[in-house]
């Protein structure tokens, strides 16, 4: 029995497909909640990947960050 412990060229592309999606999911959303889960999910993403010698800088887009003065405040508590 053999322990395969690489990615598959089509698990590859999927990766790198979801990491796209997730990057521009994570530039239209303004849920602070959901950012937060995508910066986590990305950075674990990137993480994994890295592992497997997947170079990302090809599909690596930073997300602009947010305007200064639109940072997520709880209701009801002074910014």
């Amino acid at each position: 029995m053999t322990n395969d412990t690489s990615l598959t060229p089509e698990q590859r592309d999927r990766l790198l497909q979801s990491y796209r999606t997730l990057s521009d999911l994570r530039g239209a959303c303004r849920v602070p909640a959901v950012q937060a889960a995508l910066r986590g999910a990305l950075a674990e993403l990137r993480v994994a990947l890295d592992g497997q010698a997947v170079d990302l800088d090809d599909y690596y887009r930073p997300v602009p960050a947010e305007p200064a003065g639109t940072a997520h405040t709880p209701s009801g508590l002074a910014a």
